[in-house]
């Protein structure tokens, strides 16, 4: 379970810059899982909400207003 406060990438130095991009790879790469829903959001995003049982894939509206599901059953 991997979910980032912000996809935004600082300006910073090279270590830190690296570290803040490995955050948002690892959150992408775990489709945003979590037990609540990710804070940064934006359209067509992601989430595998993990507080159902079992996990529900939940896609983010075009308004950007609230996740849908998309489908839901069997381990993720």
């Amino acid at each position: 379970m991997t979910q980032v406060p912000s996809f935004v990438i600082i300006n910073d130095n090279g270590a830190a810059v690296r570290a803040q991009i490995n955050q948002v790879l690892r959150a992408v790469h775990s489709t945003n899982a979590g037990e609540a829903e990710p804070p940064a959001t934006a359209p067509g995003m992601l989430w595998v909400d993990q507080s159902t049982s079992p996990p529900t894939l939940k896609i983010r509206n075009p308004a950007d207003s609230l996740f849908e599901a998309l489908l839901d059953g069997g381990e993720y």
